[in-house]
């Protein structure tokens, strides 16, 4: 097996799952990751050992997001609402009553809607550290921005969230 299928093999689904928190687009989250690997394969020659894959790997990802939402919003395609979002794959426990499997898809839905009207710096910042479990250091390397602005999309993001929950008093 090739380093590169070794590479797909070991990022695809944090790669997919990080494109499809931030674009809610099943099919666009399928060709931006595609694209991602593509990118890494063509671009090979430009990495630097020095750095750390894993970083340089979610930099060419938010990268390609922030065109396509560039691109979507001159097509005005931009629907953080689509009906055809499967949530329930997001997050799966199969050992919960339906009751309480109710109540968490109905909070992803309101999280997902939260996370949807944020400023796009603030939304990467917070999914590339909540979802896809990255440092607060590999964020800045990813973002192209210093530590201290990392910590501060990710507080105000918090801060975002949670007042537009307290505001549709879920919490």
């Amino acid at each position: 097996m090739s380093a590169f299928e070794l590479i797909v093999l070991r990022y695809k689904d944090a790669i997919f799952n990080f494109i499809y928190h931030f674009l809610a687009d099943y099919h666009g989250s399928q060709d931006i990751s595609q694209e991602t690997f593509l990118r890494v394969l063509r671009n090979a020659d430009r990495y630097k050992s020095s750095n750390n894959f894993k970083t340089w790997l979610y930099k060419i990802a938010v990268n390609l997001c922030k065109n396509e939402l560039r691109n979507r919003s001159r097509r005005k395609m931009l629907s953080l609402n689509d009906p055809d979002i499967d949530i329930e794959n997001l997050i799966l426990d199969h050992h919960v009553s339906p009751d309480e499997a109710y109540e968490r898809k109905e909070m992803r839905e309101l999280i997902r809607n939260a996370l949807g009207e944020l400023p796009e710096d603030q939304r990467m910042a917070i999914i590339l550290r909540e979802y896809q479990d990255l440092s607060y250091d590999e964020i800045a390397v990813a973002l192209n921005c210093s530590l201290g602005a990392v910590k501060s999309k990710i507080r105000r993001a918090r801060q975002n969230i949670k007042s537009m929950l307290v505001e549709i008093e879920v919490v």
